[in-house]
């Protein structure tokens, strides 16, 4: 990110925003609440168009079109996010060529497998979380972003997210991570 200025109606919300990521890290961003630590996530994935500045992955200029078919964000409110009827469903809505063995073993990876046939609505607030996790990781994008994703997960959960945030690190993913939570930074961020 180069320079990267965002405005929402005739507020500059971010301003001279510039950092290098690599592929294999875990970035942690934080700040206050208001901070415009969503909306950054929401400008690297394309969600929002930066006012200016660039974003590029290996110095090519990537527009906002582009970064949204290289990345997938998992929101804060995970409830606007889950559109199917049962779980695994939900899960191979994200993949390009549907896969029920992948699908469950993902969902065997965040303890989910025996919700497979609910309903995603019908569950709980981290369950929720955990399914958007699982469409993530689903999607095989190169650069994930997650808004809180540990927002309502247990402990025993958030070390979950945690091993797989850094499994996919080691499978040169770059991931950002909006938090508030020291433990999960501490847990897997790289910086």
């Amino acid at each position: 990110l180069e320079n990267i200025a965002v405005k929402y109606e005739n507020h500059t919300i971010l301003q001279n925003i510039s950092f290098t990521a690599n592929s294999g890290e875990i970035i942690a961003v934080t700040g206050v609440n208001g901070a415009g630590k969503t909306t950054l996530a929401r400008t690297i994935c394309g969600l929002i168009k930066e006012k200016s500045g660039n974003i590029s992955i290996n110095g090519k200029n990537l527009p906002a079109k582009v970064r949204l078919r290289k990345s997938y964000m998992v929101m804060q409110d995970v409830g606007h996010q889950l559109f199917t009827d049962s779980v695994i469903t939900e899960v191979m809505l994200s993949m390009k060529h549907p896969d029920e063995k992948k699908a469950k073993k993902i969902l065997a990876s965040l303890d989910l497998l025996n919700y497979k046939d609910k309903h995603p609505m019908a569950l709980s607030g981290g369950q929720k979380q955990r399914i958007a996790i699982a469409s993530a990781i689903a999607a095989n994008a190169s650069i994930l972003l997650f808004d809180e994703p540990t927002s309502g997960l247990d402990y025993r959960h958030m070390k979950e997210v945690s091993a797989i945030l850094k499994e996919l690190a080691k499978k040169k993913k770059t991931i950002f991570v909006a938090t508030h939570d020291p433990e999960l930074i501490v847990e897997c961020c790289d910086r």
